[in-house]
């Protein structure tokens, strides 16, 4: 049986040629094992490897490469190897490299080239000039020897060494909230991990669970989700954490909620000046009673209720434990919000809360609930105040020195005025939205409750100046009523109160600051 080389020069390779004519190259091979034995590779027959190709690299005169490592693949028939000549234009070239490889792909002989180690052995190491003729074949026969144990380098060929770095696979899903359909949808965002300064990873994620390839030899990965409109998201897992999202485990993908980057409005605040009134009511409840005078100095009041998205701007700057509880530096680890409970249109997602909204709390401008009265005490703090005595809080609501001795705070119906149980749509409204007091204050009658420092005690029929509360007891007081309240509770003298650790849907804040 004849072996032919069959491997057609490009049409790129032809056109750069002068010429049009055309010869052809056979090639042969002299294998050096001890003794010299010449064959041409069309019958040769080797018992020992299995060949099934050979390897070539040509170039012309201009050094300009025609075969770079060309694969060349071999048919055997009955231990002998067919293929055909390979076709070059007339000229001169350079047979530079020449590889016989196994069916395993392994290099089983090779011609060293001149500058090698194994260069002596042979007559004629590459590269070989030769030359191709019209219409004529010739028979190259490079000499080449078994590599046996031998490195590429051995025979003058370059090699390559690598690391094998070890990655794992971990899913990830971005997540907006659609304020249309009240629920969440997937999201594209650009994606960056970081080991210190150098990257891990960077692109684009779509809006399906994602399959993200990571280094799984450095300890700490740094994460950046970024998008147009939203606040850029970042947060620092451990191995072992983002790990635990690994794709071929059963956790689940890595969820992560992507906020609005909408602009949170500082607490407003209204100056009033201080000054005297009868606190209390002899039409309420008897805890209103006895009515008595009171002096408070000049204060400075929020002109709204602290709202949703204000109180969790104040969660995640202080980085609050994911359950709404923190480690107060006055009282210990107590809880700020009520996550747990169903009506908290808080959530969280991995190192941030974000609002998710409910039917009854439909927007984050509505006012902050479930807040325990430490939660609102540790905000009030935070935003560079503190929360009102009640007697400050019953003369902001009563109009100041303004006062038109409404039974509502700004009015005598109460649903020109408060979010209420009869027109509240069983849900809260956003702050600001009813009819301000006389002092220019809103919804200091209903939508939520706005929890006071006082402990809750008994008035005093005697004149008071900024009284601040008992000094006995444990229950606080909360003033106003809320979006569920009847008509009753809503009255600026009407006086409510909660253990400070309970939280409700109605339970929310007001600031108030000192004015020196």
């Amino acid at each position: 049986m004849m072996l032919f080389l069959s491997v057609s020069c490009s049409k790129e390779d032809v056109e750069k040629e002068t010429s049009t004519d055309k010869g052809e190259v056979e090639f042969s091979m002299n294998i050096l094992n001890g003794e010299l034995k010449s064959e041409l590779l069309s019958t040769l027959k080797v018992s020992e490897n299995k060949i099934s190709s050979v390897i070539v690299s040509i170039t012309n005169k201009t050094g300009e490469v025609i075969y770079n490592k060309e694969k060349i693949q071999l048919l055997n028939m009955n231990g002998y190897y067919i293929a055909s000549p390979i076709s070059l234009l007339v000229g001169d070239y350079l047979l530079t490299e020449f590889l016989v490889m196994d069916e395993d792909n392994n290099v089983v002989y090779a011609s060293p080239l001149a500058s090698s180690k194994k260069a002596y052995l042979v007559e004629s190491p590459l590269s070989i000039n030769f030359e191709v003729k019209k219409d004529e074949v010739l028979k190259l026969v490079p000499e080449v020897l078994s590599v046996g144990t031998s490195s590429p380098s051995d025979f003058g060929y370059s090699t390559i060494s690598f690391d094998v770095v070890s990655t794992f696979d971990f899913s990830l899903s971005a997540f907006v909230y659609n304020s249309t359909i009240k629920n969440w949808d997937l999201s594209s965002a650009t994606l960056v991990l970081k080991n210190e300064d150098k990257i891990l990873y960077e692109g684009d994620i779509e809006a399906i669970t994602n399959t993200i390839s990571v280094r799984d030899d450095v300890s700490t990965y740094d994460m950046t989700i970024s998008k147009t409109g939203y606040k850029t998201y970042t947060y620092s897992f451990s191995h072992d954490s983002l790990n635990y999202y690994n794709s071929n485990g059963s956790n689940g993908p890595l969820k992560i909620i992507l906020v609005e980057d909408i602009e949170v409005k500082p607490v407003e605040f209204i100056t009033v000046e201080g000054g005297t009134f009868q606190m209390g009511s002899m039409d309420g409840e008897s805890n209103e009673q006895p009515i008595h005078s009171v002096t408070v100095g000049s204060f400075e009041i929020s002109k709204y209720e602290v709202t949703q998205i204000q109180f969790i701007e104040f969660l995640n700057d202080i980085s609050c434990n994911a359950d709404g509880t923190y480690n107060d530096n006055e009282f210990g680890n107590i809880q700020y919000i009520d996550m747990a409970d169903s009506d908290c249109p808080v959530g969280y997602s991995i190192g941030r809360f974000y609002f998710k909204g409910s039917s009854m709390i439909p927007s984050d401008e509505c006012p902050a609930n479930e807040i325990t009265w430490y939660g609102a005490n540790a905000y009030c703090k935070w935003a560079g105040g503190r929360l009102p005595y009640e007697a400050e809080w019953e003369f902001a609501a009563k109009g100041g020195n303004s006062s038109n001795a409404f039974t509502y705070s700004g009015s005598n119906v109460y649903d020109d005025v408060a979010w209420n149980i009869l027109n509240d749509e069983n849900q809260t409204h956003p702050v600001g939205q009813k009819q301000a007091n006389e002092l220019g204050i809103h919804d200091m009658s209903g939508n939520v409750y706005e929890w006071c420092f006082d402990r809750l005690g008994d008035y005093s029929s005697d004149s008071q100046i900024n009284p601040t509360g008992s000094v006995d007891g444990v229950k606080r007081v909360r003033r106003g009523g809320g979006w569920n309240s009847d008509f009753i509770y809503c009255r600026s003298a009407f006086r409510s109160f909660h253990f400070p650790e309970d939280s409700n849907n109605d339970d929310g804040i007001r600031v108030v600051r000192s004015i020196k």
